[in-house]
């Protein structure tokens, strides 16, 4: 096993200013820090961990609670912001998967308590309002990709309404004028959010609402939702006649892309699709390659373990942008 005398030595530096850099100590010249680091890169040094609890007062823990996070493949991107920053400041990030049916948000808050986490990140699946127990005002926390109506936490969430209006906005500005937007459930906050996007475009661009129509194509209540997107695209295709079709969700712009070809449409220049949310590899598998509104699950990861890292004490809440990711779909 390498020790830190064996980086110290192959550095040509002293025991003590190996040990400050493994600690992030900004006091270490930067000649130094390089030579410990290439050092530590060269031998395969990993500090031990237990040892350097023992010695500060700081654990070097930030939790990250993940409600029920690991369901979907692109809300990893959440966890991989915050880890990524807590590589680079010589932090643990320590992420708990939790559900209502097996793993519990107490037990993993007191599983925290027990590893003395200096703060969590509490991050949902999809947007929307969260209640924490009251155990959690104990230790600092931020919300990702969730809030608190009482505005107790901070919080960041993605910017829902600018989402809608930006990809509507691009689609009217490359000339499709008569644009079906086939919502998620009407009953969550991201669906009431974007719609409002889309009118807001439409609006903006003085373009009659008579050439809109939007619709929730994914109903039903949680964990009971089924999507009638074949069905609505089809009968709105042909009655509706839309020149650009705006898909709630990634799979569901998938399930147009059949429809539009069964009928003989050629997706990007008989009627165009546009989607949100840049579903992992969905968007550029599809021919032509989809043209989404990528979520700012990364962005949103990397604001969170920011907050924790400043050491802030404001109530802060954030609207993250989305990303427009262009291909040939419209």
């Amino acid at each position: 096993m390498v020790t830190i005398k064996d980086v110290a030595a192959h550095a040509g530096v002293a025991f003590k200013t190996v040990s400050r850099v493994v600690n992030n100590d900004p006091t270490v010249k930067p000649k130094n820090r390089e030579k410990v680091l290439k050092a530590i890169d060269e031998l395969g040094y990993r500090p031990n961990r237990a040892a350097q609890l023992t010695r500060r007062k700081k654990s070097g823990v930030i939790g990250f609670i993940a409600d029920e996070l690991l369901r979907v493949p692109y809300t990893f991107d959440l966890i991989r912001g915050a880890q990524d920053l807590a590589w680079n400041n010589n932090k643990e990030l320590m992420v708990l998967n939790v559900n209502v049916n097996k793993y519990s948000v107490e037990g993993a808050l007191n599983h925290l308590f027990e590893h003395r986490a200096e703060g969590i990140i509490y991050a949902a699946m999809y947007h929307r309002e969260v209640t924490l127990p009251p155990q959690f005002s104990e230790i600092p926390t931020v919300l990702a990709n969730c809030f608190d109506s009482r505005d107790q936490y901070p919080s960041i969430v993605p910017d829902e309404k600018e989402a809608g209006r930006e990809i509507t906005a691009n689609m009217l500005r490359k000339g499709y004028k008569r644009i079906a937007f086939l919502n998620l459930n009407e009953n969550i906050i991201a669906a009431k959010l974007r719609k409002e996007g889309v009118e807001q475009a439409f609006a903006d661009a003085k373009i009659s609402s008579d050439n809109l129509i939007i619709e929730s194509v994914i109903i039903g209540e949680e964990n009971e939702e089924r999507s009638v997107t074949r069905e609505r695209s089809a009968e709105l295709i042909k009655t509706f006649k839309p020149d650009a079709i705006l898909c709630g969700q990634d799979p569901m712009a998938v399930e147009v892309y059949f429809i539009a070809q069964a009928l003989g449409l050629r997706v990007g220049k008989d009627i165009g699709i546009g989607s949100f949310d840049d579903w992992d590899i969905i968007p550029s598998l599809v021919q032509p390659g989809l043209t989404t509104m990528a979520l700012p699950h990364y962005e949103m990861g990397q604001w969170a373990f920011n907050y924790l890292l400043e050491e802030r004490t404001d109530k802060a809440k954030e609207a993250a942008r989305f990303t427009l990711v262009n291909r040939q779909s419209f």
